[in-house]
C-alpha cells in the first residue's frame, strides 16, 4: 500500500519526511492494544499538541514547536484553521494567557481527545480534527489533500470515544489507526 505524507511546514507531500519510517519505540501512553488516561497535552519529540488559551472566547487547539518557539497550526472551535508560523497560542507557553491549559488526555477507538478536541480516524482514508460542538477544523485525506469543516467527517459523529483501540503515543509519534503524527528532522509529519 502506498503511504501519503503531509508535513506541517512543507506545502507538498514529501517522501523523505514519512513518519512511517520511524522505529516503533516505547509506548509512553496507553498500549498498542488499548490506551489509558495520560497527561494534559501530547508531546511528540519537540512538538506539542495542546488545547490553548483558557480565557479566550473560543476554544483553540494548537500544534507548537519548542525548538523553533513557533505555533505551526491553530484550530478554532468555529471550524477554522489558522496556519503559522506564529508565536501566540503556543503549547509551551505556561503563562495561561494564550498558552497551555490543563486537561486530561483520553484515548479511544483510533482517536485521542484533549479536553473538547478530538483527533480521530473517521474512515480508513480520513483523519479529522474536530471540536465537541461538531465543527471540523481540519480533515486529512490519504491522497495528501486537506479539507475544512465538512461535518459528515466529524470526529464526534459517534459521540462515544469508544474502547481504546490502535491509538497510542511514543516519544517520536502518535498513532491513530492508519495515521501517524511523527517528528522527522525538525518537522512534524502527518502520514497515512
Amino acid at each position: 500500500m502506498e503511504r501519503r505524507v503531509r508535513t506541517l511546514f512543507v506545502k507538498c507531500p514529501r517522501s523523505d519526511l514519512n513518519a512511517w519510517t520511524l522505529v516503533d519505540d516505547e509506548v509512553l501512553a496507553g498500549t498498542k492494544e488499548g490506551c489509558e488516561k495520560s497527561g494534559d497535552f501530547l508531546q511528540i519529540g519537540d512538538w506539542r499538541l495542546a488545547r490553548t488559551c483558557e480565557t479566550c472566547d473560543r476554544s483553540t487547539f494548537s500544534i507548537s514547536s519548542q525548538a523553533h518557539g513557533y505555533t505551526s497550526q491553530i484550530f478554532r472551535d468555529d471550524g477554522t484553521y489558522h496556519a503559522g508560523p506564529r508565536t501566540d497560542f503556543n503549547g509551551f507557553d505556561l503563562s495561561g494567557e494564550l498558552g497551555l491549559t490543563r486537561a486530561s488526555i483520553l484515548f479511544g477507538d483510533k482517536a485521542v481527545q484533549i479536553r473538547d478536541w478530538r483527533i480521530r480516524q473517521v474512515h480508513p482514508k480520513l483523519l479529522s480534527v474536530t471540536n465537541e460542538n461538531g465543527n471540523v477544523s481540519r480533515i486529512y485525506r490519504s491522497d495528501g489533500t486537506v479539507h475544512d469543516n465538512i461535518k459528515e467527517w466529524s470526529g464526534y459523529i459517534n459521540e462515544d470515544l469508544g474502547e481504546p483501540t490502535c491509538a497510542y503515543l511514543t516519544s517520536s509519534f502518535l498513532q491513530l489507526g492508519d495515521w501517524r503524527y511523527g517528528e522527522m528532522g525538525g518537522h512534524l509529519s502527518i502520514a497515512h
